[in-house]
Parts: C-alpha cells; sequence; structure tokens
C-alpha cells in the first residue's frame, strides 16, 4: 500500500481510540507508527541496501520489532505514564497487517527463518512518486484526510473558545464527536475494500 493509505488508516483508528480514551495524542501516536515503518525502511532497503536487498519491507516490517516497541512502551508506561510506545507500536502492526506480512513470513519473521529476500527494483522512488500521483486511492485518502483532520481543528479551536462548556454545548460536541466517528468507521470500511479490490499499487 502507497504513503496514504497507510496515514489514513493510523488516523481513523487513532480517532476511534481518542472517542474512547480522550486522549488526542493518541490520534498522532498511531498515525506516526502506520507510516513509520515505511518511513524507515524504504530509505533502508532501497538506498542504503539497494545492491545486496533492494527490499523496502524489511526490519521495522518484522513482528520482532513491533514485539520490542511494546516491550518499551509497557516500561515506558510503568516508569513515566506516557503511552507514546504503545500507540506507535500498534500503528506498527496496523501498518504490517494491511501489508498482509503474514503472506511474506521470511520477513515478518525475521530473523527465525533466515535472511530477507532479495528484490529488483528499477527507479523504485521515482516510480513511487508516479504511483502516489496517479493512484485515484491516494487522492481519495488525502481528501478524506484533510476532512478529518480540518473537523478535528474547527471542533477544538471552538472548545477552546468557549471558558466553561454548558450542558448543551457539551451535548453537541460529543454529538459531533460521535456523528465523526460513524463516518470515520464507514470510511475505514470502505478505505478497506478499495485497497483490497481495487488498488493497483497495493504490494508496491
Amino acid at each position: 500500500m502507497l504513503f496514504l493509505g497507510h496515514l489514513m488508516i493510523g488516523l481513523i483508528i487513532g480517532f476511534i481510540l481518542y472517542e474512547f480514551l480522550h486522549d488526542r495524542t493518541i490520534i498522532v501516536f498511531v498515525a506516526i507508527g502506520s507510516i513509520l515503518p515505511d518511513v524507515i525502511d524504504k530509505p533502508l532497503g532501497h538506498i542504503i541496501f539497494g545492491s545486496t536487498l533492494d527490499n523496502g519491507k524489511i526490519f521495522f516490517h518484522s513482528f520482532v520489532i513491533v514485539l520490542l516497541f511494546l516491550i518499551t512502551g509497557l516500561l515506558v508506561w510503568k516508569w513515566y505514564k506516557s503511552h507514546s510506545f504503545l500507540f506507535i507500536s500498534l500503528g506498527m502492526f496496523l501498518h504490517q497487517l494491511v501489508d498482509m506480512m503474514w503472506q511474506r513470513p521470511v520477513n515478518w519473521y525475521y530473523p527465525f527463518f533466515g535472511p530477507y529476500q532479495t528484490q529488483k527494483h528499477t527507479d523504485y522512488f521515482q516510480n513511487a512518486i508516479v504511483a502516489e500521483l496517479t493512484s485515484v486511492t491516494e487522492w481519495i485518502f488525502f481528501i478524506a484526510i484533510l476532512a478529518i483532520v480540518s473537523l478535528i481543528y474547527l471542533n477544538t479551536k471552538q472548545q477552546k473558545q468557549t471558558v466553561e462548556l454548558d450542558p448543551l454545548i457539551h451535548e453537541k460536541t460529543r454529538r459531533f464527536y460521535g456523528s465523526l466517528l460513524a463516518v470515520a468507521l464507514f470510511v475505514l470500511a470502505l478505505s478497506i475494500i478499495i485497497i483490497y479490490t481495487m488498488d493497483p499499487f497495493f504490494n508496491y
């Protein structure tokens, strides 16, 4: 899947969790985790190790890395009461699920099944940019991301302008987020359908 697809799913899952836990930083951490594997592995696999591996789904696409982040998250939570690493690890796991890494067991369970598989790509990043700009699904995700972020920003700004929320304003706010949650769930389901049935760049 391309960049915005991963980011879109991370934002939606983060927002759904925010609705239950009421902490906006969750959205940020899950979104970061959802794109972190590609941000790290693509340059590593296609540039640093381009002559030997040329594979963009290596270290941070490994289930072992997610477990290490999860363990780190538990320790950070215990000592500092910060859930940052926990939700970053969740975002990374979502990324791996969407990439269906279980179909690449050598990479997903590295190093237990041996070394990473070597691939061959010509002008990977140039083709990746073209794919981002020409993929209809990426444009759909881009518009959806802008819409969700804009709505959250406008609502947050409105809340800050109100020193004390009276019951009516509070109820309107809850209804707003409830409606937005329903939209997020719908967009998430629609995104998954589009990705797995219509996106020609799914395995990119």
